[in-house]
């Protein structure tokens, strides 16, 4: 019989650089003209957005670009249509 696994404790190799707060996450790097994005949904669950003030947001120091979805070329995803 293989080795079994299930019911065996494992020690991760990555634990103790995590509790010491040593690890690196992807929030950690850093690179020349890196920018970071920030998504707002709708706090209404099936609302029709007609339109959006983005104007407060542009003018938040270091924001480079207020993206709204009409701006987008959104294409339906329905992962269990048959083809």
């Amino acid at each position: 019989m293989a080795n079994k696994i299930l019911g065996t404790s494992v020690k991760r190799r990555e634990d103790p650089e995590l509790l010491r707060g040593e690890a690196k996450f992807t929030a950690d790097m850093t690179l020349p003209h890196l920018l970071h994005a920030a998504i707002l949904h709708s706090d209404r669950g099936h609302a029709l957005i007609q339109s959006i003030d983005t104007s407060a947001a542009e003018r938040m120091p270091g924001v480079v670009r207020v993206i709204t979805g009409a701006e987008l070329i959104l294409v339906p995803f329905c992962p269990y249509r048959a083809s």
